[in-house]
């Protein structure tokens, strides 16, 4: 199985750990946090992996090829930054695989990848989003069936609904992680150097793709600041 992993970021929020080290290698209870999820990816089947990095590049290629990971790893050096959908396209030449999933470096979560790839499989999505209800980060409407059907940034006074929800919707929050099918996704990439994923899964949708939620219990952590690397760190000693 094949997994990517974006870790391309500034990490900016965690400075000052990251004005010398990608977010990435940041150190999580002993070692960096981009083992953890190499590890996460090999205790679940995924033995080819891709690694998109930018920022600090050759300090995350070093980290790979001085590893002794039982993994095909491979490390693409983004010259500029393309953000998590330019990113997945980037590397989608190096995915052979139907199906394959996508992680951000920034999480730390107990999911189990292998009932992710099975669920995602059975209802044959393009995209298979983890969500989550955590309050001020609902943005993205799911019906009742589980599809995605657009997002509602409150903020900034954005609602963007794709497909008409069926039943009742509610608002979630995307995990950043999720799984992938490669022939039903590649048309959706975009023309343009820098873009999110999400705007890949909008077009996608809006064109008549099955993009769906998957909501399986979580401990999740957003480890895009300090005090949520302590909140991490915690979790992994309990």
């Amino acid at each position: 199985m094949q997994g990517m992993i974006l870790a391309a970021g500034y990490g900016t929020r965690l400075k000052p750990l990251t004005d010398s080290i990608p977010k990435a290698l940041v150190p999580l209870s002993g070692k960096p946090v981009l083992e953890h999820i190499i590890g996460k990816f090999i205790y679940y089947g995924i033995d080819e992996i891709i690694i998109n990095a930018h920022y600090f590049a050759e300090q995350i290629e070093n980290f790979i090829s001085g590893s002794d990971f039982e993994a095909d790893i491979k490390v693409i050096n983004e010259k500029v930054i393309l953000g998590t959908g330019g990113g997945v396209f980037n590397m989608l030449s190096e995915i052979t695989d139907d199906d394959f999933i996508v992680y951000n470096t920034d999480v730390i979560c107990d999911i189990d990848l292998e009932k992710l790839m099975g669920y995602h499989k059975k209802n044959e999505a393009a995209a298979t989003m983890v969500m989550q209800d955590r309050d001020t980060f609902n943005q993205v409407i799911i019906d009742s069936e589980g599809d995605f059907c657009g997002l509602n940034l409150v903020k900034k006074g954005i609602r963007n609904i794709v497909k008409e929800p069926a039943g009742n919707s509610s608002l979630l929050a995307f995990c950043g992680i999720h799984a992938v099918n490669k022939k039903k996704i590649e048309r959706f990439g975009q023309d343009k150097t820098e873009y999110s994923i999400i705007d890949v899964y909008l077009n996608a949708v809006r064109s008549g793709a099955k993009v769906i939620s998957y909501q399986p219990e979580l401990n999740w952590y957003d480890i895009g600041t300090i005090e949520k690397l302590k909140e991490a760190e915690e979790y992994l000693r309990s």
